[in-house]
C-alpha cells in the first residue's frame, strides 16, 4: 500500500514527491510529461524584488534561503545541478524611481547587491537611468529539474507515465485506484485541476503566458527582468517572455505574443537575435496570487498542491515542507495558503 499517490509531475508535483521521499513515505507519481504542462515551458526565475511596483516577493525572507538549500540537496539526490543562482538586473523607468531606490536600497540588503548608475555597460542593454542588480536570484531549468526528478522517481519504482482518469477512483477509507491503494491522493495537477471533479471550483485564475527561445550575438552574464524577461541559456540563447492573457486559454502560440515580446525586447537591447522557438502554457494562477494547499473538507483521503503561478520554483520548496508537516503531523497550514472555496 502506497502513502501518498501524487497526480502531476510538474514543478509542484516533483518537489512535494521528493520531500515526501526525504521523510521516508511510500509514494506513486502518475504523470505525463508529454501532456500539456505550464511547469515544461516556465522559464524558471527565482527574483526577490518583482512586479511594476518593485516590492519585495511576499515571503522572500523564508523562501530564498530554502528554495537555495532545497534545489541543492536535489542536485545531490538526482545527480544533476539544476538551480543557476545568477544576478537579475533590474532597470529603472524614471529618473524619478531610481532617486527613490537610492535611498531605499539599504532597506534590502539581502537582495539588493548594487544601484548601479546608466554608465553601466551590459550585453547592449538600454537602461537610461540605470537599475537594481539582485542577489539571492536566478533561474531553475525546469525541463532538466523534471527530467532528472522522472528518471530518479523511475529507479525508485516511484513513477507511472499514463493520465489519471478521475472517475476511476473509488474512495474508501483507503483510495483505490487501477489495483493501487493509497492512503491519501495529492493532486498536483497544475491548469489540469479545471477538470478534476472534486478541486474544480476552487478560485483558479488561469493565466496563458508565452515565451521565445531567441540567440544572441554573445552570451548573457546575468538575467534582465523589467516589462520583459531574459533569461540565458546555454550557447547564446535565451528565453524572453512572457505575455499574460486570460482571453485567450489555448496552448496555441500566437503571432500577437511574438510581437509583443519582440517589441519589449527591442526595447531593452539593442543587440541582434534570431527567434528559434516560441512556447505558450498555462499558469494555474489565483486571485490573491497565493498556493491554495490542503484537504478536501468532505474527503480528507484527497488533498491539494496547486495554484502556484509564476512562481512555481520559489514556492515550491518551502510550502511543500509545510504541506508535509501537515500531512504527516497535522501541523497548521499558514491561513494565506488554506483551501478557499471548493
Amino acid at each position: 500500500m502506497l502513502d501518498f499517490l501524487i497526480v502531476g509531475q510538474g514543478i509542484a508535483g516533483s518537489v512535494l514527491a521528493l520531500q515526501l521521499r526525504k521523510r521516508g513515505q511510500r509514494i506513486l507519481v502518475i504523470g505525463n510529461h508529454k501532456a500539456n504542462s505550464a511547469s515544461s515551458v516556465a522559464a524558471g526565475l527565482y527574483n526577490p524584488i518583482t512586479g511594476r511596483a518593485m516590492v519585495k516577493t511576499w515571503l522572500a525572507d523564508t523562501l530564498f534561503p530554502y528554495l537555495s538549500n532545497f534545489y541543492q540537496e536535489a542536485a545531490q539526490t538526482l545527480g544533476v545541478q539544476c538551480l543557476h543562482p545568477t544576478p537579475i538586473f533590474r532597470p529603472f523607468i524614471t529618473a524619478q524611481e531610481r532617486s527613490v531606490w537610492q535611498e531605499k536600497a539599504a532597506d534590502y540588503p539581502e537582495f539588493i547587491a548594487a544601484v548601479v548608475p546608466a554608465s553601466y555597460q551590459q550585453a547592449n542593454l538600454i537602461h537610461p537611468y540605470g537599475g537594481l542588480l539582485l542577489k539571492q536570484a536566478g533561474y531553475l531549468a525546469v525541463r532538466s529539474f523534471l527530467k532528472a526528478t522522472r528518471t530518479y522517481l523511475e529507479a525508485q519504482g516511484a513513477y507511472l507515465a499514463t493520465d489519471f482518469v478521475h472517475d476511476r477512483m473509488h474512495l474508501g477509507e483507503r483510495v483505490h485506484y487501477q489495483g493501487l491503494t493509497a492512503r491519501r491522493v495529492i493532486f498536483c495537477e497544475g491548469p489540469q485541476a479545471y477538470s478534476n471533479p472534486f478541486f474544480s471550483t476552487l478560485p483558479f485564475r488561469w493565466v496563458k503566458g508565452e515565451l521565445l527561445l531567441v540567440t544572441l550575438q554573445q552570451p548573457l552574464a546575468m538575467v534582465y527582468n523589467r516589462g520583459v524577461f531574459v533569461v540565458p541559456q546555454a550557447a547564446c540563447h535565451a528565453l524572453v517572455g512572457a505575455t499574460y492573457t486570460r482571453q485567450d486559454l489555448s496552448w496555441t502560440p500566437t503571432a500577437q505574443a511574438r510581437r509583443a515580446l519582440e517589441a519589449r525586447l527591442r526595447r531593452t537591447f539593442s543587440l541582434a537575435y534570431t527567434v528559434q522557438d516560441q512556447w505558450a502554457g498555462i499558469r494555474p494562477a489565483t486571485f490573491d496570487r497565493r498556493p491554495l494547499i490542503g484537504l478536501h473538507p468532505q474527503y480528507p483521503q484527497l488533498g491539494i498542491f496547486n495554484g502556484l503561478g509564476t512562481k512555481g520554483v520559489s514556492l515550491a520548496p518551502y510550502f511543500a515542507q509545510v504541506f508535509v508537516e501537515h500531512l504527516l503531523s497535522k501541523a497548521p497550514l499558514p491561513p494565506e495558503v488554506q483551501l478557499r472555496g471548493g
